[in-house]
């Protein structure tokens, strides 16, 4: 990790801008809309959040300033989406060329030469995450538009939603590995069989590091909870850098453990 390092930086930037962007737009458009929810505690009544409920669709479909807030969003979500697989493909480059024995900064030069076939890797994994929602959508939104006056009858949506997430896990797993093969020019599907045969290893270093990536988030959230003021504005500000630590950290040891069994010595 030592020579990623000025990645580390240039991505706890990029995550500072966006969180900045985030919050001015939760602020501006969530926030005053929070503000009107008729809670239980503050007197509010069951009539009153179906009516809040039913208030907030009609305005998705009449209100103009919905309308401007959502496209933004929207916007924003796309334009990181697709920052996202080139910040991965400069980041596989700087691998392979450390794995060279070259030293230098990789990190653009990668961008440019594997951004737009890493985009289409991603665009693969987009499309057959959201494959298996053309079936549970249906079933979840039941539920879902059931549960806004019975809530616990959310909990029966748990399954579906582990599942999905288990199923986007492996298809996440497996497509990075076929990255690794593409960029280094080993092949595709080479990669995907080593990717099955050290499946288990892999699960292993994504669940210890997926740990310790949570454990420092709950430090995190404790300490600016127990230290409120300016200490836990300082700690949500810095709260970026050990995520995108722990996410280089993650796929760097996949692509160690892919180049162990690629290129044995």
């Amino acid at each position: 990790m030592k020579e990623q390092f000025y990645i580390l930086i240039l991505l706890f930037i990029y995550r500072l801008f966006w969180g900045y962007f985030m919050y001015k737009f939760i602020k501006s458009a969530v926030v005053p809309v929070l503000l009107r929810y008729p809670d239980a505690n503050a007197g509010g009544s069951s009539i009153g959040r179906l009516l809040y409920y039913i208030e907030g669709q009609a305005a998705l479909h009449t209100d103009p300033d919905v309308r401007q807030w959502l496209w933004l969003l929207l916007a924003l979500t796309l334009l990181r989406l697709l920052l996202s697989p080139f910040i991965r493909a400069g980041l596989l480059h700087e691998l392979h060329q450390e794995r060279a024995g070259e030293r230098g900064l990789f990190f653009f030069p990668g961008m440019k030469r594997y951004g737009l076939p890493v985009l289409l890797f991603s665009l693969v994994e987009w499309a057959l995450a959201l494959l298996p929602l053309y079936w549970l959508l249906p079933k979840m939104y039941r539920l879902l538009l059931n549960g806004i006056l019975d809530y616990p009858l959310l909990l029966t949506l748990v399954p579906y939603v582990l599942g999905w997430l288990v199923y986007l896990f492996l298809i996440r797993k497996l497509l990075l590995y076929m990255q690794f093969g593409y960029t280094a020019g080993t092949g595709m599907f080479t990669s995907l069989l080593v990717c099955l045969k050290v499946l288990l290893h892999s699960i292993g270093i994504s669940v210890i590091i997926g740990a310790g990536s949570l454990l420092t988030l709950i430090l995190c959230s404790a300490a600016a909870l127990f230290c409120p003021g300016l200490p836990a504005l300082l700690l949500r500000q810095a709260a970026p850098l050990p995520s995108t630590l722990f996410k280089m950290w993650g796929i760097a040891a996949q692509y160690h453990l892919w180049s162990s069994k690629s290129f044995p010595q």
